[in-house]
């Protein structure tokens, strides 16, 4: 099927325009009357005001859902119904009972793949617990009612993403382990979910990269890309947590590059479908990540009208009429639909972040990080691999595809990470550029390494452990920099060792005393961990909060809460995951510390002691 063809049986054009424009006609008037209102609208920080954010944050992204879910099984059905129609290329989906002959085949292809899934997925699972940043809020909220509230909204997942008013935008992320929370309360199941999420990124990063070779491509090519993105700083920071959103960003953005390098390929309807699918899903993932969807489809344009793109008519020449011009637009159909993503993100962000947050008033998220770079080694071979790809072109000793637009894609989001919040090559939040590097370092292998060097190899195996061999000396020389992905995951394992083995201590501490029918108070400071994030699961007598601005504690739960309390000898002051605490400045000095989780770990115990006494001697026990 052509891509004309597609686009004539594709085209909603008039009634979504005029509905983007009613929208955009809407939230400038929206804008109007709320510069005006100000002065009589209830205060944002009063209860009224807040009640009144609270419903209209609700009901905003109830009906922005609603309409995305609407649009996205469109799409899906659409897509599906691609195959039913007459001369329209089957899918190449697995019958019944075929799952199992797979299976087989592939362990039998490719047994070092699985070998290294397998280890993967165990150093995943192995010591993963509820105990991270932001997952120890959201996960408290799933244990209050018993796991007896399946299939409702959890306030707490929400919260982080749909009621901040901070001009921040990612209304979908966390919400797979929202989905998830409904099924089972066990995170190692989740980290199981995001482990075949990654291996899913793996497989189709494999297949876009065999789309884009002029070849066949080697065998190895799949436990070459497993190497070069299980094994990337950044996949380690983003995977080996839950609680960032840059995981399904990616999910996304990979399963997007796949089905639009199937429809450059055969202008398949299904994949036609498929790309805007999950672009228009991925956009809500994170704010800047609009940029990732429609970069590709703005590149393909421009390359495609300067006649540098396959399968793509070049802007007509001559005498322009309507009809001439008519017939080349409906060959980038899909390539104008993505660029109409942006008219959705930015109505989508008025409505469900701007607006209110110019009514709450508070400051903008942002980062004193901003305009700061700091590039790992992949980031200057993408460079490197731009640069030539921008020479090959130009000399035209090969035209542009796909993975061109990908990379312009990486750099325009590279560049607005740096303005807002700085850009750290090994960070999570470099993850979809880490995947466009791999894509960039396998097709260099595949399509100029590999042939030149299979002249001189004497059989596929010799080749393949020479592109195991590079790989490894690639994570090498990113180990010896000192941020590679043992230094990440390490840190990531230690940290939630810490905390699990202090949390387990407080509470046998607080039991054991209890038993011994003393009077037990549990002083906390500045933490992720408070009254409503599981410090009300200990058995105390007293939960107190130590204000490390002012000095002053506060009884939160148990015997007279609300009022001032005074310290008493005995008194416990805790520290799961802060592990510094000079900022309590010389109130820590009347305190004797009792427990510290292993040299450089971040939990601590101490006991109160009282001004003008002194420590008793090895009052201090490490773990």
């Amino acid at each position: 099927m052509s891509l004309q063809s597609i686009s004539r049986r594709i085209q909603p054009w008039v009634p979504l325009t005029v509905l983007a424009a009613a929208l955009g006609m809407g939230a400038f008037s929206s804008w109007l009357w709320l510069q005006q209102a100000q002065d009589w609208l209830p205060s944002p920080r009063s209860e009224a005001g807040e009640k009144l954010l609270y419903v209209y944050n609700r009901t905003s992204h109830d009906i922005a859902l609603a309409l995305l879910a609407i649009a996205v099984l469109v799409l899906l059905w659409l897509g599906l119904r691609a195959n039913d129609q007459p001369g329209a290329e089957q899918s190449a989906s697995p019958k019944r009972g075929m799952w199992g002959q797979r299976l087989l085949t592939f362990s039998r292809e490719h047994p070092l793949v699985l070998i290294l899934w397998i280890g993967y997925t165990v150093a995943m699972v192995n010591g993963t617990s509820w105990l991270y940043p932001e997952l120890v809020g959201w996960y408290d909220g799933i244990l209050d009612h018993h796991l007896l509230d399946n299939f409702s909204v959890r306030y707490e997942f929400i919260a982080e993403t749909m009621l901040r008013n901070d001009y921040r935008f990612f209304p979908l992320a966390h919400q797979d382990l929202h989905v998830l929370s409904w099924f089972t309360p066990y995170v190692k199941v989740w980290m199981l979910v995001s482990a075949a999420e990654l291996f899913t990124i793996v497989v189709l990063a494999t297949r876009i990269v065999r789309g884009l070779l002029p070849r066949q491509a080697p065998r190895h090519l799949l436990l070459l890309v497993s190497l070069l993105l299980l094994f990337a700083p950044g996949t380690g920071f983003g995977f080996f947590q839950l609680i960032y959103a840059e995981r399904m960003l990616t999910l996304c953005f990979v399963a997007f590059a796949f089905f639009y390098c199937r429809y450059q390929e055969s202008g398949h309807r299904q994949a036609w479908c498929f790309s805007l699918l999950f672009a228009l899903v991925g956009l809500f993932f994170k704010d800047i990540g609009v940029l990732l969807f429609i970069t590709p489809a703005a590149f393909t344009l421009v390359a495609g009208a300067a006649g540098r793109l396959e399968r793509y008519p070049a802007f007509p020449g001559g005498q322009l009429s309507r009809q001439r011009l008519r017939n080349w637009l409906r060959s980038y159909s899909l390539e104008l639909w993505l660029i109409s993503l942006l008219v959705v993100f930015a109505l989508a962000y008025t409505y469900l972040s701007y607006l209110p947050s110019l009514y709450h008033g508070k400051q903008a998220y942002g980062s004193d990080d901003g305009f700061r770079f700091l590039g790992d080694l992949r980031c200057w071979i993408l460079f490197a691999f731009i640069g030539l790809r921008i020479a090959l072109i130009s000399s035209r000793r090969c035209g542009a595809n796909l993975l061109d637009g990908l990379n312009a894609a990486a750099l325009v989001y590279m560049a607005a990470l740096y303005a807002a919040v700085g850009y750290e090559g090994s960070s999570y939040m470099s993850l979809p550029v880490q995947l466009v590097t791999v894509l960039d370092l396998s097709f260099a292998w595949c399509a100029w390494i590999a042939p030149a060097l299979s002249q001189r190899l004497s059989s596929p195996a010799a080749l393949g452990l020479v592109a195991v061999t590079a790989s490894a000396g690639l994570l090498g020389v990113e180990h010896q920099r000192g941020d590679g992905f043992v230094e990440r995951v390490s840190a990531i394992k230690a940290k939630q060792h810490s905390w699990l083995k202090t949390f387990n201590k407080i509470e046998d501490l607080t039991t054991e005393a209890k038993r011994r029918g003393e009077e037990v108070n549990l002083i906390f400071t500045k933490s992720w961990f408070r009254r409503k994030r599981h410090l009300d699961r200990f058995k105390v007598d007293r939960l107190i909060f130590l204000d490390p601005e002012t000095g002053t504690y506060t009884t939160v739960d148990g015997i007279r809460p609300g009022e001032t309390y005074t310290p008493k000898p005995g008194d416990v002051l805790i520290s799961i995951d802060r592990g510094n605490l000079d900022f309590l400045g010389a109130e820590l000095d009347r305190y004797d510390q009792v427990y510290r989780a292993k040299p450089g770990g971040s939990g601590r115990i101490f006991r109160y002691r009282g001004a003008g006494k002194s420590a008793p001697a090895g009052s201090s026990v490490a773990e």
